[in-house]
């Protein structure tokens, strides 16, 4: 990672749902609570804080230029696609990750050595 500037890791979301209602028995919830964006978010602060985490909803408009592959995604897997991660700009993990495996991942592509942050 460049100790000038921050890399940035891109955690894609959609908000928490209930589709058929919060007691309906045909489904459950869809997306991520704000506990689970939190937990996530600090993590990878923890392991990594020269880097910048950004949190964006996914179900707003997405920016066609930086969102792009984020966006292919989405349209063929839809909200079960999320959270998606990307670093620099590059998808790394989508679905619920295993943090122990994510964090290792992150600081590959920032080019971290491990056992640094």
């Amino acid at each position: 990672m460049n100790e000038t500037t921050n890399d940035v890791v891109r955690l894609y979301y959609q908000p928490l749902s209930f589709p058929c209602g919060p007691n309906s028995a045909c489904c459950g919830p869809v997306g991520q609570s704000a506990e689970e964006l939190q937990q996530y978010r600090q993590a990878i602060e923890a392991a990594l804080p020269l880097a910048t985490v950004e949190c964006i909803d996914a179900s707003q408009r997405l920016n066609l230029g930086r969102d792009l592959p984020v966006i292919k995604l989405l349209n063929t897997f839809g909200a079960a696609a999320c959270p998606i991660f990307t670093v620099n700009g590059e998808v790394i993990s989508m679905g619920p990750p295993v943090l122990e495996e994510l964090i290792p991942m992150i600081k590959e592509k920032l080019g971290v050595p491990t056992g640094q942050s």
